[in-house]
């Protein structure tokens, strides 16, 4: 099978931002190809075990993230959300320049599963679903990278992992809002968690969510659905909501409700720009507990007043 693969070149700052407006366009997988974050890594000795030497090479800091999309896609709608990112943006874009080429299913696995390898956060250590992790003072989450939103690379993901772990996971119900590749909540089952709802509106989510459950069977604990949050009168301990600012301020009332007394929200997806909006939305109805910030993004953990 082929694919069109849409490449953006841009800056490490800007990386996540074109990769979300790729991802969010239908892109089946993306790839961020940054020589920094190889150089940063090799720099801090963290656990890298695969790196292109075509990439540390390479001179220029031009960041290049791809996506993958049907033959026959229609690549205007990416360029009008760049162009959006450009009139708004405060940080340095690089050009944007966009090109095409169309390239094997398999070329592209190869591809992206290059970049991929374990990474520890905290007691956590997510692990692509063809590696195999033996070190039991680790929790292993195996994720199938590429099928949905939501691999741990991403700031986002793993400001969500390493705020569970300042709470109490075991034993609590746990909803992940927004589940995407499902990795949050297969996270908390891993944690110990007594039941995770898992709930997102699109399908591929859903589908990827459903499969990393099995990957790390924990599938009788996570009950997955598609379609807008409606929990009944289901109440949890603890709910995980990684989207944007846009959303979680929209959504506030329906986490709120979705929380027991004293419940804890982690809530992630937010740029920085938008942080102190996002605070006084919440700030009403939740205690500020603990804020991380990394690179252009910032996440919370939040306690519901009594």
């Amino acid at each position: 099978m082929k694919y069109l693969q849409v490449t953006v070149s841009t800056t490490s700052q800007a990386s996540e931002l074109v990769a979300m407006i790729i991802y969010e366009h239908g892109s089946e997988g993306v790839t961020i190809a940054d020589r920094a974050d190889a150089l940063e890594l090799i720099e801090k000795k963290l656990n890298w075990d695969y790196v292109d030497e075509n990439l540390l090479k390479n001179s220029s800091m031009v960041v290049l993230v791809s996506g993958f999309f049907e033959p026959d896609f229609d690549i205007s709608g990416i360029i009008e959300s760049l162009d959006e990112l450009k009139a708004n943006a405060q940080i340095p874009l690089g050009g944007l320049e966009v090109t095409t080429a169309t390239v094997n299913s398999q070329d592209w696995e190869n591809e992206w599963r290059k970049y991929y390898s374990p990474i520890k956060l905290g007691k956590v250590v997510i692990v692509p679903a063809w590696q195999k992790w033996d070190d039991k003072k680790f929790t292993p989450v195996y994720i199938e990278p590429g099928m949905a939103f939501g691999t741990g690379n991403h700031e986002t993901t793993s400001m969500c992992i390493e705020l569970m772990q300042k709470i109490r996971i075991k034993d609590k119900k746990v909803l992940d809002m927004g589940c995407g590749s499902g990795i949050l909540g297969v996270t908390s089952a891993k944690l110990g968690a007594q039941d995770v709802f898992l709930s997102d509106i699109d399908p591929l989510a859903i589908e990827a969510s459903e499969y990393n459950a099995k990957l790390n069977d924990v599938q009788g604990i996570c009950t997955i659905t598609q379609g807008d949050l409606n929990i009944g009168d289901e109440r949890y301990d603890v709910v995980i909501a990684n989207i944007t600012a846009d959303i979680l301020l929209r959504l506030k009332d329906k986490l709120l409700y979705a929380l027991k007394p004293d419940g804890y929200a982690i809530i992630s997806g937010i740029i920085n720009a938008r942080a102190d909006e996002v605070i006084n939305g919440y700030c009403t109805d939740f205690d500020l507990i603990e804020i991380k910030n990394n690179g252009e993004w910032k996440a919370m953990l939040l306690r519901r007043k009594i």
